[in-house]
């Protein structure tokens, strides 16, 4: 054999061991990549597994909480009546406001909606005027009519769901072309009495239920009820309908010294703003110790007082992240029925100081 020959077989033997070599690596890379694959896609079942449990457990626990809050929907519902019932709802089909016996704690004057990953969460936008807060409707001229209509609406269903004589309108405003309070109510005596009056009247009220029937163990009138089982004097509802407009400056300092002391003493202002007219709302703080309804980045939002006031307070909840849907007025025929069957002393003032 000769030399070149044997330079050839040695090339052809190192090529061979070269391939085997090749073949054993590729062949043990095809192993490890193969266990590697199946180990891979064990890990992603179980992970799989994992996610599908803990998103089985939490529908489970949405689904309770969404249950829960229809059984907290319902039950208020229950325990409020008129006072909380949509205007469209049959409850109103058989009412008559000679019915009621008590005075509700809270009265509606919408719904709190807000959107999670599932399902839409809805609750009742409730304010606690006779348990001693005011509230603030601030208006503009894109939503006058909506922010009218709800300031109509909470005044109304505080008035037709009250037993008789247990709560007076008092009302500053701009009557309407028919002469009508509010713009809803018939009113009796076809005259107004001045701004200046009316809070002369509501200061003089105030300061003599602190002065008969409040104490430092009995601070507010709801613990005078509390005590005595029954009301020593009525509720006043302050409603004005358009400030600051035909408010002097005294008036305006008279106003907010009812708002602060008013409350407790059974005097609660409802208010609607105008904040074309007063762009720079500024009622030293009162609109942290009211509820406050506005309209912001095109949506309407409710403002607890308590919430703002004590924001640290975790028995009270911020709803300003939810969006509120107003009531409006009910049906012509509901409304003229409500009107028709409201007793006229809810505007009697007799029992006001001269």
């Amino acid at each position: 054999m000769s030399e070149e020959q044997t330079v050839d077989n040695l090339i052809g033997s190192l090529r061979k061991v070269q391939e085997e070599k090749i073949e054993e690596v590729e062949e043990h890379l095809r192993k490890e990549l193969g266990q590697a694959e199946e180990e891979y896609q064990t890990e992603l079942e179980e992970i799989d597994k994992n996610l599908m449990d803990q998103f089985d457990n939490l529908m489970s626990n949405h689904g309770e909480e969404l249950n829960e809050n229809v059984d907290h929907f319902q039950q208020l519902l229950m325990e409020l009546k008129g006072a909380a019932y949509h205007w469209d709802d049959e409850f109103w089909y058989n009412f008559s406001p000679g019915k009621v016996s008590e005075v509700a704690v809270c009265h509606r004057l919408g719904t709190l909606k807000i959107s999670g990953h599932f399902n839409q969460l809805e609750t009742l936008a409730l304010v606690p005027i006779i348990n001693g807060q005011n509230a603030i409707f601030l208006s503009s001229v894109k939503i006058k009519k909506q922010i009218t209509q709800a300031f109509q609406s909470l005044i109304l269903r505080l008035i037709v769901t009250s037993p008789k004589g247990k709560i007076h309108l008092v009302t500053i405003e701009q009557l309407s072309p028919d002469g009508n309070i509010l713009g809803i109510f018939p009113n009796q005596h076809k005259k107004q009495q001045s701004i200046e009056d009316n809070l002369n009247k509501l200061s003089q009220h105030i300061s003599q239920v602190r002065k008969e029937y409040l104490t430092e163990k009995y601070p507010t009138l709801v613990e005078v009820v509390a005590e005595m089982g029954c009301s020593p004097v009525p509720h006043y509802i302050l409603a004005v309908s358009d400030f600051p407009n035909s408010f002097s400056e005294e008036a305006v300092r008279q106003l907010i010294t009812i708002m602060r002391k008013g409350p407790a003493c059974g005097v609660h202002t409802i208010m609607m703003v105008d904040t074309e007219e007063l762009p720079n709302l500024n009622l030293e703080g009162l609109d942290k110790e009211a509820n406050v309804i506005s309209y912001e980045e095109d949506r309407f939002i409710f403002r607890n007082g308590i919430a703002q006031s004590e924001p640290s307070d975790e028995l009270d909840f911020d709803y300003s992240g939810f969006d509120l849907e107003l009531d409006q007025l009910p049906a012509p025929d509901l409304l003229e029925k409500l009107i028709t069957e409201t007793d006229v002393s809810v505007f009697d003032h007799a029992n006001l100081p001269s």
